[in-house]
């Protein structure tokens, strides 16, 4: 069979000031790596679409037996439209992915089969039945429609360890585009590899543990560590694990990077990953990461109020993290924190607390994004019960904009109160310094280039961000005014010329309630 594997864009502009996007590097989907070198293992032909790095047209589909769409909330929309496009084709169509999982009906009505939970096995099961007349029903995991009606099977396992251990390993450059060496010139520095699944956690807003259960799995040591020796490149010395929960637990994390210097390949560039604060409390692991040079971690911190975090059911105080931090900095290790705003006990002056917070406990970067229930989830399910959801335009389900009804404060004042939260948080810092601290092996040249164009970069992004959305703007300014208007169904926006000429309602987002007084103070040294 000739398969074509995409995932779709986001339509609408999000400046993703979150994730502190960088020009010249592209993260993309591993997940398709590894569905391509399955199905390829299986004998068929396969290709593997990003839709950041190659747009969709009908012509990347011609002649495919299969089109497997994998869609996150936020980009839903986007996957349904290529989804309808192809079957008007009359190519059938597999849905998968995390709103796949958490919604498979309204999927369904865009595919011919959906896939639920983790898709290796029973995306090569269908393939598989598609080719001899198998039975559908059989496989586990998937939904399909027959003779009208909906049949679902039952739910697949998690994968095991070793399971995870028998499949390929991901590699990001299977990836059509994304071995680029023009368009992405930091990619050939980085080594993007995922080592666990799943999380044990139970965080109330999080589609992590809905989609891969409640369970942390990982691939042994030995299966990263020959991945790692395999690949060695004296090009790619940054190591990036692209985990959602690397160090949970912690005694795998100990592990592998005890195995990272006992087979000496500790990257020389430093590595990254998203953890918990918590390694910082054990000092044996702080110190694996002081040796293996992690250069900087990504932590969720979500709130600067110990009720709030006790509502997220997120497992630790704020006394926690102001400790945990201090560690983390006492070793040299930078931190990217990310905190939620507008939790039931979020008030409207919390903004200036959450910036002069992520200041006073060093954090370098920070990212601060409203809270956004996805479907499925113990938050979604008490908002919905409480009525206070008031659409359900995917596209806005990116965490940069708010779709719910904050208890304590407007949906506009939540949306323009985070947003001013970045330029808060980065007046007045050095980009050379930002820098040194955040990629200190870097070459010189590399760094002041990008110290050059940083300030300028983020101004533009922020910017855009707020011309991009000022239909979003003008229909929160009408939902406050009248609650039970309803809300629109918003076309993505662009950037156009003409929207730079709105000039009378930019300011009055830029000036209402400056930036200034969020009260922003230098970042510690």
């Amino acid at each position: 069979m000739r398969v074509v594997l995409i995932y779709p864009a986001m339509r609408r502009y999000s400046g993703y000031l979150s994730a502190q996007r960088v020009p010249g590097q592209v993260c993309t989907h591993a997940g398709l790596s590894i569905l391509k070198q399955v199905l390829e293992r299986q004998g068929h032909s396969v290709e593997a679409y990003d839709e950041q790095i190659t747009p969709f047209t009908p012509a990347l589909v011609a002649g495919a037996d299969l089109v497997g769409v994998s869609i996150q909330t936020c980009n839903a929309i986007q996957g349904f439209r290529i989804a309808d496009s192809v079957r008007a084709l009359g190519l059938p169509v597999v849905l998968g992915g995390a709103h796949a999982t958490l919604n498979p009906d309204e999927s369904l009505g865009h595919a011919d089969y959906v896939v639920r939970g983790e898709g290796e096995h029973t995306l090569r099961e269908l393939c598989h039945a598609l080719e001899t007349g198998g039975d559908l029903a059989a496989i586990a995991g998937l939904t399909f429609r027959r003779r009208g009606e909906t049949h679902a099977s039952p739910a697949r396992a998690p994968l095991s360890s070793a399971e995870l251990d028998a499949l390929p390993w991901p590699n990001v450059g299977l990836i059509a585009g994304a071995a680029s060496r023009l368009r992405y010139p930091l990619n050939p520095s980085i080594y993007f590899t995922q080592a666990t699944r799943g999380c044990d956690q139970a965080c109330n807003y999080c589609s992590i543990t809905k989609v891969f259960g409640q369970a942390l799995r990982h691939r042994s040591v030995q299966s990263v560590i020959d991945e790692l020796g395999a690949r060695w490149d004296p090009e790619r010395q940054f190591l990036f694990f692209m985990d959602d929960s690397l160090a949970v637990g912690g005694t795998f994390l100990k592990q592998l990077l005890t195995a990272l210097i006992d087979h000496r390949l500790v990257p020389k560039l430093g590595w990254h990953s998203q953890l918990r604060s918590d390694v910082a409390r054990d000092p044996e692991l702080l110190a694996l990461l002081s040796a293996t040079n992690c250069t900087f971690v990504s932590c969720g911190f979500e709130s600067v109020r110990d009720l709030s975090l006790k509502s997220l059911s997120k497992g630790q105080t704020v006394r926690d993290v102001e400790r945990d931090v201090a560690q983390l900095r006492e070793r040299g290790i930078l931190v990217n924190g990310f905190f939620l705003t507008g939790t039931d006990h979020d008030r409207r002056e919390d903004f200036g607390e959450i910036v002069r917070f992520a200041h006073r406990i060093g954090c370098t970067l920070a990212g601060f994004m409203p809270l956004t229930p996805y479907p499925g989830t113990p938050m979604w399910k008490k908002l919905e019960r409480e009525g206070r959801i008031f659409t359900r335009d995917w596209e806005l389900y990116d965490m940069q904009h708010v779709v719910t009804f904050p208890k304590n404060m407007t949906p506009l004042e939540l949306y323009l109160g985070t947003l001013r939260c970045y330029p808060a948080f980065y007046a007045g810092q050095s980009p050379w310094k930002q820098l040194r601290r955040l990629l200190p092996h870097w070459p010189r040249p590399v760094l002041a280039a990008l110290a050059v164009s940083w300030p300028l970069a983020r101004h533009w992004v922020w910017s855009r961000e707020v011309v991009a959305n000022l239909d979003y703007i003008r229909a929160l300014r009408r939902l406050e005014a009248d609650p039970r208007g309803g809300f629109p169904q918003l076309s993505a926006q662009g950037l156009a010329l003409k929207d730079l000429w709105s000039g009378r309602e930019l300011k009055r987002v830029i000036h209402s309630r400056p930036v200034a007084r969020l009260g922003a103070a230098p970042a510690p040294a």
